[in-house]
This record gives structure tokens, C-alpha cells and sequence, in this order.
């Protein structure tokens, strides 16, 4: 770590020694390019005070050939009138940038390459009048190359600099090296501890105020991850207790049939030994058929039940996110115990229910018959009481029936036809007018509508739904029964002016032998079943059922058929 990190701070400053060694070249020669330049400006300058007329441009030769400067006169027409490293004669130089610059007074050095002389120069140039008054422009010119002669002199200094620089580099680099993985060990040692769950902080020292805060911070910031990990692993621990040792069977599989959990009671299932993580899911699912059922569902919300070596399961396909990769979640639930038991419950509450129907016919019966009878006041009233009790538990009967078949069965038995709703409604309220007479309850059916279902099983829940208006209601008391159709719905409310239900007891009316009021029941005869029956049958028909109610101001339940079913 330490050689590494020495390394990596060595390079570190040799590439910055590097670049400023490279400035510093360049910095040199554009110092020796402004020394030439300023050269050139002061030497025109100079020339122009001192030449006087034409006949002085010999003068000049001699003394700036010494100079290495080459001299030359340019008349304002770009005429060379004289030029000092030359006879030969040369073209005009009006084109000539320097030139063009004099002439306009303002004069700058150009670096060009000389045709004449072939090599790289700088120039520049002035105009100036002489003694006789003419107008000639005075340029100077230096080769590029005593540049290098510049750069050379200092080249050695830069060399030096260098040296000195990289001894320093090595020297500083080992410092900082020794000092930063001395602290990053530090910090590598307390994060190991925080993998391994034992938390160490890292030593810290005021001597260094940067580095103690700094280090000050990674001490909280490690603390806050401990205790946030621990945390985790306590509710992960929990989970993974409570997956492992609940009675149904969770699966999680990924987009490509690929197992990413499968807990213990999945595992005694399917009777696997072996961890099925990261296989496909048939290596745990033994059934073919059962594996293209959760392939054709994957990703998406599935619920249904499947047979499995003699054994009904039930099978729900949840979508989730796993860590932002899409997997479902499947639970295998083993029904065969409930189903049976569901099954013998309701064999025993059908064959008992048929088994009662005979013999309270015949209390019935017999009842009816002492009533014939001349019987005195007291013997006539206990008689009364057993017809009545007779009567209601006959319908009692009879609804557990009903009960019973719908829930085994009840789809399987219904033979649907076109049921118009209003006529289906008057026929149930004539059923219901000798009650609504001794209760002096009136009843109106307003607005029309055609559904496709079992007209029998309509009728029983627009009977008892009627019929609850009826018993249910204030003397005097008034039933609406209001159908509306639309293209999607046919809706179908019931409404009365009776007591009122309080609004807590109304998601469990549909609940069987419920009661709010069970004196109120036995008033009016009610066996507790009616309402638990038209849940049956809105189910048997895709409809859905609402109850709404205020204490004292009656009750409204609403059937919604979907036109989309039929």
C-alpha cells in the first residue's frame, strides 16, 4: 500500500514538475522571441534618427552586418531602395505585412519566412522622412534562429531546476506516503470491523485540525452505518424466521424462471433436498403442467388453485421488484384440509337443514290443526306461539337451504334468461302485500330494466330485499324501488322509511345470523340469512352490492348488474 501510494504521489508530481518544465520552455522562448522583438523596435528606432539621406544607406551596412541585423529601405510604393545582406535586386514589397503596418503607423514585428534568404525571420519596420523630405520606411530584420541562442544560455538553468525538483518530489512523496497510508490503514482496519459486526473507531489526534476533523466525520459516519447494519440484520433475521416458518410456500423467481428463494415449507412440498437457489424452477416443481401455469404468469398478479399429487393447492402469483430487477413472488397453500372441512360443514348443513324440514312440517301441520279446534284462551295462545315458531323456523330452514345450494354449486345450477327487473319487483311486492297491509307500508316501482340471469335466484333477492324494507320499517312506513339502465349498468336500489341501521354495522350485515337488533328479529320473523343470500346470488351474477343508512331515516341497498357480463 505505502510503495503504491509513493508511487502514485511520486508520478503525481512528476507530471506537474513535468508540466511546469514544459511552461518554462515555452515561457523562455517566448521570452527570447519578445527579447528579439524588443531588439528589433529599439534598433528601427534608432536607424531612423540616425539616416539622414540616401546617401547613407552604405553607412549602415558595415555596422549592422556586425549586428547580424539586416537593413532595409523601402520606398512608399514598396520600391526597395536599399538593402543591406544583398544586391541583387528584389521584388516589391507593398504586399509585405511589416510594410503595410508602417504605412498605416502602426507598427508591429511579424515572423515570416524569407524566400530571399530561406530560413525563418522576424521583421519590423517604420516610416521616417529624410533630410531632403522623402517618405521611405526603415525595416529591420534578425534571423529566428539566434532565438535558440537565448533558449540555449538558459537551458541549463532549466535543466538544474529540474533536478532539484525531482529530488524534492522523491523526498516529499515519501513523506506524504508514509503519513496518508498510516491513516488509510487506520481507516481500512475500523471498516474491517464494521464488515465483522465488532465496530473499532479510528485513532484521532488534535495535532492535525484537517485530518481529526476529517477522520472525526468517518468515525460518526461508520457509527451511524453499524448502527443502521445491525438494524437491518435484526429485521432481516426476523424475516428470514418468519419465511422460514410459515405454513405456506413462498418461491421467488426471477424474469428467466431462475429461483431466487424458496423457504423450507416450499422445499417439503415439492419434496426437495437439495438448495434449489439459482436454478430454474423446475428443478424444485416437479410438474410440467404446474411450471407452465407460474411460466404463463410470470409478472403479473395471478390467484387460482391446482391439483398436485392429490392434494389442492392454491396458487398466487404476486409481481415485485428486486432491486429494481422485475421477479415474482409465488405462495403455494395447501387447501385440501379446508376444502374438506368446507365440504363437510356444508354436506352437514344441508342434510341436517332436509332433516328438519319434515318434522317441523309436521309441527306446522299439527299446530294449524289444534287451531281448528274449539281450545280455551290459554291452550289457543300456546298453540299460536308453536305455529308461529314453526312457521319461522320453516324459513329458516328453507333458507339455509338456499344457502347451501348456492355455495356449492350455485353457478353450475343457474339458467339464465332475459329477467326484466320491474316486473320481477311488482311480482315480489304482491308476494309481500298482506305484510305491508298489517303495516300499513306502501310501495312504488319506478324506471325499467332488462338483465341476462337465473330469474328464480333474481326473484329471491328482489324478495329479500323487499322484504327486509317491509319488516324493517315504521308503521305506515313507504318502499321505493327505483330501477335505472344505462349502455354499461342496470342498477337496481331499494329504499324504505324505516328504523336505520348505525353505520358500524353495516359491513357485517351480509355476515350470516347477523343481527343488529336480535329482539327486533324475532319481531319480524327475520332468520338472519336473507341479505348473506343476495351477496350469493349479486356474486353469481358479477354484480356488486352497497348498503347505505341513517339511524331513523331508513335504508338504501343498491344492486349494480354490468351489462359487460352477459
Amino acid at each position: 500500500m505505502k510503495r503504491k501510494t509513493f508511487l502514485q504521489i511520486f508520478l503525481l508530481t512528476l507530471f506537474c514538475i513535468s508540466i511546469l518544465f514544459v511552461y518554462g520552455i515555452i515561457a523562455v522562448k517566448s521570452n527570447s522571441k519578445t527579447i528579439i522583438k524588443e531588439r528589433l523596435e529599439e534598433e528601427t528606432k534608432l536607424a531612423c534618427s540616425l539616416i539622414k539621406s540616401t546617401d547613407d544607406f552604405d553607412s549602415f551596412s558595415d555596422y549592422y552586418n556586425d549586428n547580424a541585423l539586416r537593413i532595409t529601405v523601402i520606398d512608399l510604393e514598396g520600391n526597395v531602395l536599399f538593402e543591406s545582406d544583398t544586391k541583387a535586386p528584389l521584388e516589391n514589397h507593398i504586399d509585405r505585412e511589416e510594410i503595410r503596418n508602417a504605412i498605416k503607423n502602426t507598427p508591429e514585428a511579424v515572423e515570416r519566412y524569407s524566400d530571399t534568404f530561406g530560413c525563418e525571420m522576424t521583421y519590423y519596420a517604420l516610416k521616417t522622412e529624410l533630410d531632403d523630405g522623402t517618405k521611405v520606411i526603415l525595416r529591420m530584420a534578425l534571423k529566428s534562429s539566434h532565438i535558440n541562442g537565448y533558449f540555449i544560455i538558459t537551458l541549463p538553468i532549466l535543466f538544474m531546476v529540474l533536478c532539484i525538483s525531482l529530488g524534492f518530489s522523491i523526498v516529499f512523496s515519501d513523506v506524504i506516503s508514509k503519513k496518508v497510508t498510516s491513516k488509510i490503514t487506520d481507516v481500512g482496519k475500523s471498516l474491517r470491523s464494521l464488515n465483522d459486526g465488532n465496530y473499532a473507531p479510528i485513532k484521532t489526534s488534535s495535532d492535525e485540525p484537517e485530518l481529526y476533523t476529517v477522520l472525526n466525520e468517518i468515525n460518526e459516519l461508520n457509527s451511524s452505518i453499524h448502527k443502521h447494519i445491525r438494524k437491518e440484520t435484526e429485521e432481516r433475521n426476523k424475516l428470514d424466521t418468519v419465511l422460514e416458518n410459515v405454513y405456506q410456500g413462498i418461491l421467488a423467481i426471477d424474469r428467466n424462471k431462475k429461483i431466487i428463494f424458496a423457504n423450507k415449507s416450499v422445499m417439503k412440498l415439492f419434496c426437495c433436498t437439495e438448495e434449489p437457489s439459482g436454478n430454474d424452477v423446475v428443478f424444485l416443481i416437479d410438474d410440467l403442467a404446474l411450471c407452465d401455469l407460474i411460466s404463463e404468469h410470470l409478472g403479473e398478479d395471478f390467484g387460482g388453485e391446482y391439483s398436485y399429487k392429490g392434494k389442492d393447492l392454491s396458487v398466487v402469483i404476486k409481481n415485485a421488484d428486486d432491486a429494481g430487477n422485475e421477479c415474482s413472488i409465488v405462495i403455494f397453500t395447501d387447501v385440501t384440509k379446508e376444502k374438506e372441512m368446507t365440504k363437510q360443514k356444508n354436506d352437514f348443513f344441508a342434510n341436517a337443514s332436509h332433516e328438519l324440514k319434515t318434522p317441523v312440517a309436521v309441527m306446522q301441520g299439527l299446530s294449524e290443526l289444534l287451531l281448528a279446534k274449539n281450545l280455551d284462551e290459554s291452550s289457543e295462545k300456546q298453540v299460536e306461539r308453536i305455529h308461529k315458531e314453526s312457521l319461522r323456523l320453516s324459513s329458516l330452514i328453507t333458507d339455509m337451504l338456499e344457502l347451501s345450494r348456492l355455495e356449492n354449486g350455485g353457478q353450475s345450477e343457474m339458467i339464465l334468461s332475459e329477467v326484466n327487473l320491474k316486473e320481477t319487483a311488482k311480482e315480489a311486492l304482491g308476494e309481500l302485500s298482506a305484510k305491508m297491509a298489517e303495516k300499513g307500508v306502501t310501495a312504488t316501482v319506478t324506471g325499467n330494466g332488462t338483465i341476462d340471469g337465473d330469474a328464480k335466484k333474481i326473484y329471491e333477492l328482489v324478495e329479500n330485499l323487499c322484504g327486509n324494507a317491509v319488516n324493517y320499517n315504521k308503521e305506515n312506513g313507504k318502499i321505493a324501488v327505483d330501477i335505472t339502465e344505462n349502455d354499461e349498468t342496470v342498477v337496481l336500489k331499494v329504499s324504505d322509511t324505516g328504523i336505520g341501521i348505525e353505520k358500524e354495522n353495516i359491513p357485517r350485515l351480509c355476515e350470516r345470523f347477523y343481527r343488529v337488533d336480535k329482539s327486533r328479529s324475532k319481531k319480524t320473523g327475520g332468520t338472519g340469512l336473507g341479505l348473506a343470500i343476495v351477496k350469493h346470488i349479486c356474486a353469481l351474477h358479477n354484480a356488486t352490492l352497497s348498503i347505505d343508512s341513517d339511524i331513523g331515516l331508513g335504508t338504501t341497498v343498491t344492486v349494480t348488474f354490468n351489462k359487460s357480463n352477459r
